[in-house]
């Protein structure tokens, strides 16, 4: 039986640690378009990375995975060249990877104030009758509130202050969530969202790609959402820098 796309995704994921990515065959070797700017597109820039990393050091655990349409995406805890937490997508054709995106950030492997990690709580999705609507939401939250800056705005989107976070620097709560983003806003140290620019979805879980700055830095924002009866009630997140034209790998575009 094929794999599905989560698993394949998932598969190539995990082949870094096994060093069995030139094995398993799920990359197409002549056309792999890479958004990670930081590396060059094809096959073969992902083996030399590859080489250079320290193979005794490295692991990867797939935390969650999840398919929409001809995209498998991943949520993992990885250690590459130190302990990182990443959102992996894969663009499938014929049953292979033909197109890669990517959100890497340092893991502090602390647990925030609420004593939670950036890869715990919930991991199977659910209400995959509800994969359209729930993207709906997630997509209008980040697009509204975090883009538009409608904060009044914000509770129809959440049951009460209930919100269930993993981002390194907050606690749980909705009224939390603001409240750190008003104080780093306050000392000159803003994370603005100013444009969403993809959205995939199965059931419960959302992973909204968007565009911003972090004190002032280019940044990529990957949010995933789990959604229960019609409110976001869990956040992970994983931010990086993008970096300046110049110092990009391929022309590909982050996003």
């Amino acid at each position: 039986m094929e794999l599905s796309n989560r698993e394949k995704a998932a598969a190539i994921q995990n082949s870094i640690e096994t060093e069995t990515l030139g094995q398993i065959g799920l990359i197409n070797p002549k056309s792999y378009k890479q958004h990670n700017i930081n590396v060059a597109d094809g096959f073969d820039a992902i083996m030399a990375l590859h080489d250079l990393m320290p193979m005794e050091k490295v692991y990867t655990n797939v935390v969650r995975a999840f398919q929409d349409g001809d995209i498998g995406f991943v949520h993992v805890d990885y250690y590459l060249f130190e302990p990182t937490v990443a959102f992996d997508i894969h663009r499938f054709e014929n049953g292979v990877s033909v197109e890669h995106w990517d959100n890497l950030q340092t893991n502090p492997k602390k647990v925030n104030k609420s004593g939670r990690t950036m890869t715990d709580g919930k991991t199977k999705a659910i209400d995959h009758h509800l994969t359209d609507a729930n993207k709906e939401l997630a997509s209008s939250f980040v697009s509204e509130v975090l883009v538009g800056k409608k904060f009044n705005e914000a509770s129809k989107y959440f049951d009460g202050d209930i919100l269930i976070q993993h981002n390194p620097d907050m606690g749980d709560g909705v009224s939390e969530f603001f409240s750190v983003l008003k104080q780093w806003e306050n000392n000159g140290k803003a994370q603005v969202y100013t444009a969403v620019h993809k959205v995939l979805g199965e059931g419960n879980f959302v992973l909204v790609l968007s565009e911003g700055y972090v004190r002032k830095t280019h940044s990529a924002f990957y949010d995933l959402y789990r959604i229960e009866n019609n409110k976001i009630i869990e956040h992970w997140d994983v931010i990086e820098e993008i970096p300046s034209l110049e110092n990009q790998k391929n022309t590909n575009g982050k996003f």
